[in-house]
């Protein structure tokens, strides 16, 4: 009996060793390990872009990471950031690149050159991405992370922006960019063509998401209409519309407003909300029941953003734009809307992103 029970205190022993590894290995490492990254898009043609970072565990905000890193700047026009394994893919718009970088420290691991207008990021596994880019027509970039070189490009509509892939397609947002656009492009990302065009009946799409249910969203911003002097004389209205993905047809469609023209979509962690809001003109940040659709009266949040994130938590990042010269601000919120705290962050803040889930406990709730 003493025997077994000695056996049995070793194995147990082993097990809390094995499972404390395994811990260790799962754990996120480096400076940036768990938190919430800002992109600044910094001032048109100054060369000012930065990434900030909000520490979880510190509720701290650290600016100009990449800089620090690496002693030079980003570029222009910080657009977006997308974390691919262990990499940071940063789409500097302006300066018609993509930097990649160590996620854990941001030192700089090499470029993507010559992705005009690049805009966002968006990865079909660890050897192969996609990137939007409003140069040379309205193109989806396929792009080889194990080379980084851009492979193909895929014609879209005018102003690719956001993407979403669900099972073997890729579907585009074609806000429109410069001019105007009402589709959404499909891609086989199998053979990477054109598998269908979505015509929808909201103008300039700007963001997209899928739900849990495999349901695809799309915010519809609407455009303002000018004379020959560029004063606004109408406008067309902000629409939400859902797809089913798997027959790719066009189903519910509600008018979000008349006259105001919202950028951002995001879905709650719970997967029953979606909140729309952010972009210039448009106060305050709304959350609409994915199966009523009833749309709000009543903002949850009621402030100017430029961009907004749903965290993993469920709170709320938000940036402000103060102005083009100076700091933004970033602001951190309940899921109900309250306040929790604002930070400095840098230059023209227009959205945030972070790395998955962990499984580590978040300290979010402060």
């Amino acid at each position: 009996m003493k025997k077994i029970s000695l056996i049995s205190v070793l194995i147990m022993i082993a097990a809390v060793v094995f499972q404390s590894c395994e811990q260790v290995e799962n754990t996120p490492k480096g400076k940036y390990a768990d938190g919430v990254f800002i992109t600044n898009e910094g001032a048109f043609q100054q060369g000012n872009g930065s990434v900030s970072f909000y520490s979880v565990q510190g509720d701290t905000v650290s600016n100009y990471i990449f800089e620090k890193a690496n002693g030079r700047t980003l570029g222009d026009i910080v657009q977006s950031l997308t974390f691919v394994d262990d990499k940071a893919y940063i789409c500097v718009n302006a300066s018609n690149k993509i930097e990649i970088a160590n996620a854990e420290d941001f030192t700089e691991i090499g470029v993507i050159d010559n992705v005009a207008g690049v805009r966002y990021l968006k990865a079909l596994n660890a050897q192969k991405a996609y990137a939007s880019a409003w140069g040379d027509g309205g193109q989806v970039k396929v792009i080889d992370l194990t080379i980084n070189t851009v492979t193909k490009s895929i014609n879209v509509g005018n102003g690719p922006e956001n993407m979403a892939i669900i099972s073997d397609k890729l579907y585009v947002a074609n806000s429109g960019g410069f001019t105007e656009d009402n589709t959404i492009s499909v891609v086989d990302t199998e053979n990477d063509n054109i598998l269908k065009t979505i015509t929808l009946d909201g103008d300039n799409p700007t963001d997209l998401l899928v739900d849990n249910n495999d349901n695809l969203w799309v915010l519809c911003s609407g455009k303002t209409i000018f004379d020959a002097n560029w004063v606004p004389i109408d406008h067309t209205a902000a629409k939400l519309i859902k797809i089913n993905t798997t027959t790719d047809e066009v189903g519910q469609s509600v008018i979000l407003s008349q006259n105001e023209h919202p950028k951002n979509l995001e879905l709650s962690t719970d997967g029953n909300y979606l909140y729309y809001g952010g972009g210039f003109g448009f106060s305050g940040i709304y959350k609409i029941d994915i199966n009523s659709l009833s749309v709000p009266s009543n903002s949850l949040i009621s402030k100017y953003f430029y961009g907004f994130k749903v965290y993993k938590t469920g709170n709320i990042f938000a940036t402000e734009a103060t102005s083009y010269t100076d700091n933004g601000k970033m602001y951190r919120y309940k899921p109900d809307g309250t306040l929790i705290k604002e930070y400095t962050v840098g230059i023209g803040p227009n959205g945030a992103s972070f790395k998955k889930d962990n499984g580590l406990l978040l300290i979010d709730d402060k």
